[in-house]
């Protein structure tokens, strides 16, 4: 048996490792068909010939197309990224440094989402059929079919626009005087910056969760240990709670150990709507700027 399950799990492994080099090789030709090179931004008017070839021969652009592949493998897998040519820093301090940031927004959303989205589904499932049921999943149904970058412009006009309550930009406000702000006060500042980006994501993200909860919920309560349950004269209460709803909350739970993997998916828009610094700013910015670190990049 432990020879089987070995080998099952060498398979599994070697198939990933093989997807892993395809979706590279992939995305080493997405970069190289984009139209122009990060070198040509690096360049100002007194910049001389000589100074613009070196710089060429120094990032590993004027190499062989295979020799660019190569090291190219070689480094993303040994995690050497290379430094980035519009930050002036290594991209992997600039990931690191950027990361925790979109995991406080998008973490945040994940847990409101799996929190929110569970309870909700978890009434639904047991009023089954009544109007409460209907119309909180016919809601449902279509805040899931909004848009998150949607959301997001409605807030921003309507709670910054015209209520002025929340800013729409940035983690917090920029060029404070830090020697004065206490702790709290950091603290209420980067609540009211997370405010709309948390919101928009929020308000679509827990309906995920419900459409899973819901059925799941329906089932269970056909099941004979919840007739046995009520028939011992348990409480509704309990019979939903302890003995429906756990058992429902099974694959709930295995879909957000899946969607775990997401979590910074979606970054890209909402970051950009709102100038989160966090790594999906950062991809767009490298995007429009070529900014792509080079197979032999300068240490």
């Amino acid at each position: 048996m432990s020879r089987i399950s070995a080998r099952w799990l060498l398979v599994r492994l070697g198939s990933a490792y093989v997807t892993l080099l395809v979706i590279m090789t992939i995305i080493f030709g997405l970069i190289q068909a984009t139209p122009g090179d990060f070198i040509s931004a690096m360049i100002g008017p007194e910049t001389t010939q000589d100074q613009i070839d070196a710089l060429y021969e120094q990032w590993g652009v004027n190499d062989p197309l295979w020799q660019q592949y190569i090291d190219y493998m070689i480094n993303y897998q040994t995690l050497e990224f290379g430094r980035s040519p519009f930050y002036g820093e290594d991209a992997a301090d600039l990931i690191i440094r950027r990361l925790p940031r979109t995991l406080t927004l998008f973490g945040a959303a994940f847990l409101i989402g799996y929190v929110v989205g569970p309870l909700v589904g978890m009434y639904l499932g047991w009023w089954r059929g009544t109007r409460k049921d209907k119309s909180v999943f016919a809601g449902g149904l279509l805040m899931f079919s909004m848009p998150a970058f949607w959301i997001a412009w409605l807030g921003i006009w309507l709670f910054n626009y015209n209520l002025g309550v929340f800013p729409s930009r940035y983690m917090f406000t920029q060029f404070p005087s830090f020697e004065s702000w206490t702790i709290l006060r950091t603290i209420t500042d980067v609540l009211r910056h997370i405010a709309l980006p948390l919101g928009s994501l929020a308000f679509v993200g827990w309906v995920g969760s419900m459409l899973v909860m819901r059925p799941n919920m329906i089932n269970v309560t056909e099941q004979d240990y919840v007739f046995l349950a009520h028939a011992k004269g348990l409480s509704e209460r309990t019979v939903m709670i302890k003995h429906a709803a756990r058992n429902a909350l099974l694959p709930v739970a295995t879909q957000a150990i899946v969607g775990i993997a997401f979590i910074i998916d979606g970054s890209v828009i909402i970051e950009q709507v709102f100038s989160w610094p966090g790594i999906g700013l950062t991809l767009v910015d490298a995007v429009f700027n070529n900014d792509y670190p080079s197979a032999d990049p300068i240490r």
